[in-house]
């Protein structure tokens, strides 16, 4: 039992070499700090025929050789060797770039072998299957080799013996990484040899364009900067996301390593751990956790007072949506009684009045006295008046059945659709946002209490080595062998143990969202049957008995001032020549407006139909809008990636922390079960707050 820092290259700094070093293809010579120890470039192998690219570096710490394998570099001289060679990957051919990764191990392992020879080997993404196949083809070498991967991709079928462990390879998954996520759906990571082992770095999740591939994949943004998200500095930075135990440096990973010596010496580095003036302390990850939250907060709070904007642009895409499906110009602004639509029905009304006055004119013509003898003779009845009541009728009818449906549109848009948001019905604004401020007053406040459990932790720590050291050494020999050390723990003082406050807010999560907008999709729905059901029917219908008005109105013109069809007798046919001249042209004059007003009807009709029948279709397209105006004000991308961030940190900081119980666990000393106890709760405190902060993610 020990508290000293392995002397190996560590998985972090091979991890810190594979993606992000090895990417900028250092010269021979030059030196390279990872993590505060130094690298020399003892050689380089780039712009291979194969598209191998790859570097062999020293830890001039430890002496220790390791081999870099990079990842798929496009933009390099033979980077398309490297798209044809993920192609191949795919199958199970022999692999060039592979056969060059191997005999770059055997040259460099044999260059030099006076310094020990090749320790491990690493690569990113293609550099991991260049990096595992030396492993696998060199089994002699397992007992002094070893492999580290990150994001690897995978080897060529058949290479692998699917059923060896190969214990000597580990496999960093990033929980972020799309590539990686898409060969574990597709089950092609069983063609990845070695133990798995997932971490969390960059973001929750990509955004749509994937601009932040880089980052996820290859676990370094840039030059190991961080990545900045709402003026938050967010460390993406893969390695540093690689938990290790606070004694050993060893990564705590597949189960309890060996139990150390709690000595003051170990107390000492668990304190520094704790609190220093690193990041990466626990108090540093927790203060980068108040400062994520409080940013998420305001966010929130700066998404909500936007209310009056998100109301304008659903209200805006619902109109939209709807005038799609009229896809007639007709029916502009359907959600107001400014529509052209009622522009149109008073110009329908002056042709049906121009065609009734024009009528009028025949039969002024008509009634002249040689059609009166005409009439006399012939025994025709030549009087057009009387056909355009019904017209008239159905035309006004239909003006108001319009009026009616722009005032259902106008009521849905207006009235519905701000209930859907505002909490006129308690939907949204009381049951949801209300809610959701509520959980963030207690999350930031419970962030706030484990804060001050972490500093009586460290307190305690302290107190505790304090204790030990001010003890003679027969006590400390006792504790080092398991005696009792039975000196009582002092409370710390100003430091009370306030457990986190829970939370009854938000308790069905962000689903909560999800059942608010399947109950506004409801209401939606159940308005446009209730409201919109009728005056759509109603339209339809009445275009139809406007039709066949208007074809009546048309073909009684056209029969009734026919005279120029009658057989007149000889004496009569100069009298009527010019007179039915000049009716037939006023008849055409009449029939104009109707003919005018029937062209326009099919496409209002059609316009109408598909409205009326594609109702469910309607509320469907309107859904994803519904839910982001809803959601909107936690959906954004900043707050989910903040959240997404302090909940990923919280879970480090408990795998950290089953190291720190389990070490501090089965020693009979009071003072050290005292740390244990604390231990526990400090856990149970990021597990608490870890939950409460993830109800408000989405994922």
């Amino acid at each position: 039992m020990n508290t000293n820092i392995s002397n190996k290259t560590s998985d972090k700094d091979l991890v810190e070499l594979a993606g992000n070093h090895s990417y900028k293809d250092p010269k021979r010579n030059d030196k390279l700090d990872v993590n505060g120890t130094y690298y020399k470039v003892l050689d380089t192998r780039y712009e291979h025929s194969t598209g191998l690219d790859a570097m062999t570096v020293q830890n001039l710490k430890n002496g220790e050789i390791s081999i870099i394998y990079q990842g798929t570099q496009t933009n390099k001289k033979n980077g398309m060797m490297d798209i044809i060679t993920d192609a191949q990957l795919l199958s199970d051919i022999n692999v060039k770039q592979l056969e060059a990764a191997d005999n770059y191990y055997v040259e460099m392992k044999e260059k030099f072998k006076s310094l020990g020879g090749v320790t491990s080997v690493a690569g990113n993404s293609l550099g991991g299957p260049l990096a595992s196949g030396v492993v696998v083809n060199h089994p002699e070498d397992e007992e002094n080799l070893r492999c580290v991967t990150l994001d690897p991709a995978l080897l060529p079928d058949g290479m692998m013996d699917p059923n060896k462990d190969y214990k000597n390879i580990v496999n960093y998954y990033g929980d972020s990484d799309v590539l990686t996520k898409a060969l574990i759906a597709l089950d092609l990571d069983k063609r990845i040899p070695g133990e798995r082992r997932d971490i969390t770095f960059g973001f929750p999740f990509a955004d749509e364009s994937l601009k932040n591939l880089g980052p996820f994949h290859t676990g370094f943004y840039k030059d190991n900067e961080t990545f900045v998200v709402a003026g938050e500095n967010i460390n993406v930075a893969a390695d540093d996301h690689i938990i290790t135990s606070i004694w050993t440096g060893e990564p705590l990973y597949g189960g309890n390593k060996a139990r150390i010596d709690i000595t003051p010496e170990a107390l000492t580095m668990l304190s520094q751990a704790l609190i220093g003036s690193d990041e990466t302390t626990v108090f540093g990850k927790y203060d980068s956790i108040k400062s994520y939250m409080n940013k998420s907060e305001s966010l929130v709070e700066d998404e909500s007072e936007r209310f009056t904007a998100r109301l304008d642009e659903l209200q805006d895409k619902l109109e939209e949506i709807i005038e799609s499906h009229f896809s007639h110009p007709l029916f502009k602004g359907v959600t107001t009684l400014a529509a052209p639509i009622l522009f149109e029905i008073d110009i329908w009304i002056g042709l049906l009045n121009k065609a009734e006055s024009i009528t009028n004119s025949i039969n002024s013509l008509l009634d002249s006295p040689p059609v009166e003898i005409l009439e006399h003779l012939v025994k025709v009845d030549f009087n057009v008046a009387n056909i355009f009541e019904e017209p008239k009728d159905q035309l006004h009818q239909f003006k108001e059945n319009v009026i009616d449906m722009l005032n259902g549109f106008k009521q849905m848009s207006e009235e519905l659709v701000p209930t859907l948001l505002s909490g006129g019905k308690n939907v949204i604004e009381d049951v949801f946002v209300d809610d959701l401020h509520a959980h963030y007053e207690i999350v930031n406040q419970n962030i706030e209490r484990v804060q001050n459990h972490i500093r009586k932790f460290n307190s305690e720590t302290n107190q505790v080595k304090n204790e030990m050291e001010n003890r003679d050494k027969s006590v400390a020999a006792s504790i080092q062998n398991k005696g009792s050390f039975n000196s009582p723990l002092q409370t710390t003082a100003g430091i009370a143990y306030v457990p986190p406050e829970e939370s009854n807010h938000i308790l069905a999560g962000m689903k909560l969202g999800d059942i608010v907008l399947e109950g506004s999709i409801g209401a939606v729905t159940a308005f446009g049957y209730a409201i919109l059901n009728k005056p759509l029917s109603g339209l339809i219908v009445i275009i139809g008995a406007l039709e066949v008005a208007l074809e009546g109105a048309i073909h009684q013109i056209r029969m009734k001032a026919k005279i120029s069809s009658v057989d007149l007798p000889l004496d009569f046919f100069g009298l009527f020549s010019k007179l039915t001249k000049e009716v037939d042209n006023a008849v055409q004059s009449a029939i104009d407006p109707l003919e005018e007003i029937q062209g326009t009807l099919g496409g209002v009709r059609d316009g109408l139909t598909r409205v009326l029948f594609n109702f469910p279709t309607i509320i469907n397209e309107f859904k994803p809008f519904l839910k982001n105006a809803i959601l909107d004000i936690v959906k954004l991308d900043n707050i989910n990636i903040l959240n997404g961030v302090s909940s990923a940190l919280h879970g480090e900081l408990e795998q950290l922390f089953d190291d720190i119980i389990y070490q501090l666990s089965d020693h009979k000393g009071n003072s050290i079960d005292a740390l244990h106890e604390t231990a526990q709760k400090v856990k149970a405190d990021f597990e608490t707050v870890r939950e409460q902060i993830d109800r408000i993610t989405f994922v």
